[in-house]
């Protein structure tokens, strides 16, 4: 059930807003959003580089929530919870919330998974975090999800469907 859940992940979040697929991009999270903020567009000369970026409301729930779906749509996730504890935890946590602020801030889909990819160069020395595009399309599915559902308008409609999809699967297999 687990590699039905990842297969799904990646077939949701593996395409870009403009229906090109994504699959053979390396995609990386961050840590700190802020620091994120700072690497991308640093030249100055973007009209969303001076928009601050303020990560979702998420409840406590919420956060439980997306961190036990990326655990469970991908096997890589839950053994990186697993071995690093907060550092994977807090990592996690600030991808997802990192996308969604990225989203909110304007620009669109790619933009956000470039932001993030950007921005995790610094730090993923210290968060370890895998760096598998199967699991990076996770994290951004699951955040579209739990985290962020209202940004889910920006992803196209086939797309969208995708994510769903992985949101019901998720939901049974908990259930």
């Amino acid at each position: 059930m687990v590699s039905a859940l990842a297969a799904l992940a990646v077939s949701a979040a593996g395409c870009s807003s403009n229906g090109h697929s994504t699959s053979g991009a390396t995609t990386v999270a961050t840590s700190d959003p802020a620091a994120a903020v700072g690497r991308v567009g640093s030249s100055g000369t973007g009209p969303l580089d001076t928009v601050p970026l303020q990560g979702p409301n998420a409840s406590a729930l919420q956060e439980v929530q997306y961190l036990t779906d990326a655990a469970e749509a991908d096997p890589t996730l839950a053994s990186y919870l697993q071995t690093n504890g907060d550092v994977a935890t807090h990592a996690l946590l600030t991808a997802g919330a990192a996308f969604c602020a990225f989203l909110q801030r304007g620009g669109g889909l790619d933009n956000a998974m470039v932001s993030v990819a950007v921005g995790a160069r610094g730090v993923e020395s210290q968060t370890h975090l895998p760096t598998t595009v199967t699991t990076f399309n996770t994290v951004e599915a699951v955040a579209l999800l739990t985290l962020c559902p209202s940004e889910q308008k920006l992803v196209p409609a086939e797309d969208r469907t995708k994510i769903q999809g992985l949101g019901q699967a998720l939901s049974h297999a908990q259930g």
